[in-house]
């Protein structure tokens, strides 16, 4: 019986027991007593009788609290609920996740963004971790509305915490999913606080951050962004064997976008693109600083030191909610090679010239968001090069741009055909070609972000 079950029980039996006193004493006192007096004696009888109720309501009620929310399992949720009630950014959540769930009773958390499922931390255990674990929650509840739920042992919606395997919250924009075999023992009232905690933890992020967006339109644009096109490479490199061209459009002066092409010898080349979360001042800075990172690092050949260097360099930054994602592959001539990490980017696509015709291939995420949390691991992945292969590297202002339907762009069947029609032209036409997909597939409406299309077409490898 939970907390709140116990109480209405309590009050109802203590109410019923006052109401038959009362009945009882004034047709006692009738007996012996004139109307007048027994009619004063019932209305002492009534005050004196709820009075009396109240008290021991009031002392049953605080003696159940005392008993339920004083187990250690309770406290562990309202621990947390008090911490969450003293942040204000992401990383204060996360490190209130790591104090108060996961050190103390091995709990494991997932925080998710609603409208794009980008994981912006994940416990570093194996329910967590699980690819599989991911698809399930967002096959189950990525439609979900806003309040809290229980999760049972196969990642779908459980009827109470009898048995549960978690429990999540779904608030302003936000999943947070907490895994524990210790639901059946924790006060269902405890998860009610928490949920009201994190509602307004959530709109004190998302305050903090329109507030910050506000005062960064007061800011000299014009020459924040005329600082931030220098960071770009003003041409692309010359390089055997492989052909480049780029599109980069801002969206208004300043942008998230960035990218890339750093000739590392005569037969490697490292490419990049990435994308800054949010937009304005911020976005700008971290986007210069993760371009001047790449740029001064000693071996641009060593991926997992490069992306350690740039997701401490954003850490370093102090803004918190801010990160990014990226791509960083080096192409490699001599070895006919790509190698790559892919940190949550939109679709990467090599195109390969095959004898059943062009045939598009997209490159999977192999890790998370950079410049959040402390990165644990990094997945670096090598595919074999081709000869006329082409890489495409394009973000989000490009396959998620929607039609008047709603369709994405990167997800219909012209996106794919325009690819392969154009993947025999020279990188600068088709770069070309797909802006013009782009272009067209919106009509008259204005475009909603930065457009940025890096494409490297790899030469005859075997000369």
């Amino acid at each position: 019986m939970t907390y709140r079950t116990t109480r209405n029980f309590v009050e109802a039996g203590a109410t019923a027991v006052a109401a038959l006193a009362f009945l009882v004493v004034p047709f006692e006192a009738a007996a012996n007593l004139s109307p007048v007096a027994a009619a004063f004696i019932a209305a002492l009888a009534f005050v004196a009788l709820f009075a009396i109720r109240d008290a021991l309501v009031g002392t049953v009620d605080r003696a159940v609290y005392r008993a339920r929310f004083r187990q250690p399992e309770t406290r562990l949720i309202l621990d947390f609920a008090e911490r969450i009630g003293t942040a204000f950014t992401i990383l204060d959540l996360v490190d209130a996740v790591r104090e108060k769930l996961e050190k103390p009773a091995d709990m494991s958390a997932i925080l998710v963004k609603s409208n794009t499922w980008e994981v912006i931390y994940q416990s570093p255990t194996a329910a967590a971790m699980d690819a599989g674990t991911l698809e399930a929650l967002e096959r189950n509840f990525r439609e979900w509305s806003e309040g809290f739920c229980f999760i049972n042992e196969d990642f779908g919606l459980a009827s109470s915490n009898e048995g549960a395997r978690g429990f999540f919250v779904n608030s302003k924009g936000f999943y947070f999913f907490v895994f524990t075999w210790l639901c059946s023992h924790i006060e269902l009232e405890a998860f009610r606080t928490l949920y009201g905690e994190l509602r307004i933890y959530f709109d004190r992020v998302i305050t903090i951050s329109d507030l910050f967006e506000v005062a960064s339109l007061s800011k000299e644009w014009e020459l924040i962004a005329e600082t931030q096109r220098s960071f770009l490479p003003r041409t692309l490199p010359t390089v055997e064997k492989l052909d480049l061209s780029v599109i980069y459009r801002p969206l208004v002066n300043v942008s998230g976008d960035y990218y890339d092409v750093i000739k590392i010898d005569d037969e490697r080349t490292l490419l990049v693109v990435g994308d800054v979360s949010g937009k304005g001042l911020a976005a700008a800075l971290i986007m210069g600083i993760i371009v001047n990172t790449i740029r001064v690092a000693k071996d641009k050949g060593d991926l997992e030191s490069l992306v350690r260097s740039v997701d401490f360099s954003v850490r370093e930054m102090g803004f918190d909610d801010k990160y990014t994602v990226m791509f960083m592959g080096v192409v490699d001539t001599g070895t006919r090679t790509l190698r790559y990490v892919n940190a949550a980017m939109a679709d990467p696509i090599i195109i390969s010239q095959t004898a059943l015709g062009p045939r598009v291939k997209r490159l999977e995420p192999t890790m998370g968001l950079v410049g959040l949390v402390p990165i644990e691991e990094i997945g670096i992945e090598e595919l074999p090069l081709r000869t006329d292969e082409i890489i495409l590297l394009a973000s989000d202002g490009v396959t998620e741009v929607t039609d008047d339907s709603g369709a994405r762009l990167g997800e219909v069947e012209l996106f794919d055909k325009t690819l392969t029609q154009a993947s025999k032209q020279g990188a600068a036409e088709f770069v070309s070609s797909v802006s013009g997909m782009l272009y067209s597939y919106v009509g008259d409406r204005p475009l909603k972000d930065d457009v940025t299309i890096l494409a490297a077409k790899v030469g005859r490898l075997w000369d």
